[in-house]
């Protein structure tokens, strides 16, 4: 059976010309498909203009940095998971990408094999588990009430960072900045239950090696 993970597209955004090009190359050869950018203006432009499922975006550039492009992105496309990567990367850069929702930070040069295998990840777990979420927030339209789809962002938002940390309570409060109070009740209410969650991505990653 097909489904929507079936068919990724990445948006790719580095000012570094040959980078962009190595990486995108490598990524369609291995049947994923890419669209190109070479600054926040174009990447911005690009995302309104095709279906972009992942944004791997290079975290300095000279127009304005990758992060500023995230929150901008977040406007319009406030689940879409995005990919940093940088050679000069500080904490404060990371922890800022973190609290933007990045799922994964790389470090500069990319390896090829790492690139492929974080958007493999994101094609199991972000659109596999998180799917429901995803349609109903980003995708709804008119067709659910406000509440509905705030609760489905809070549900995407503690499900993402739970995978995200392996499931570790103590790193999901420090990346959500709440107390484990706080964190109980949201799962309680939202029906969201750890162990069965990473217990269905450890599923996929089974189903993926076999």
């Amino acid at each position: 059976m097909t489904t929507e993970a079936d068919h990724l597209q990445v948006l790719l955004v580095d000012d570094d010309l040959d980078v962009l090009a190595a990486n995108a190359r490598f990524l369609r050869v291995n049947e994923i498909s890419v669209v190109l950018a070479e600054s926040v203006s174009t990447a911005l432009q690009r995302l309104t203009e095709n279906e972009i499922d992942v944004i791997v975006t290079d975290l300095r550039m000279p127009e304005a940095n990758g992060l500023a492009f995230a929150e901008q992105a977040r406007a319009s496309r406030p689940l879409i998971p995005i990919v940093f990567f940088s050679g000069f990367a500080q904490v404060p850069d990371v922890v800022a990408a973190m609290k933007l929702g990045a799922v994964e930070f790389l470090e500069k040069p990319v390896d090829p094999d790492e690139l492929l295998r974080v958007v493999r990840s994101v094609r199991r777990t972000h659109y596999g588990t998180l799917a429901n979420q995803r349609q109903v927030f980003d995708g709804g339209g008119e067709s659910f009430s406000l509440k509905m789809r705030v609760l489905a962002y809070e549900k995407y938002v503690i499900e993402s960072s739970l995978l995200q940390h392996n499931g570790h309570v103590a790193d999901v409060l420090n990346a959500l900045q709440i107390n484990r109070r706080t964190l109980n009740d949201k799962m309680s209410k939202l029906g969201i239950k750890r162990d069965t969650l990473i217990e269905q991505r450890a599923g996929s990653n089974n189903e993926q090696e076999s």
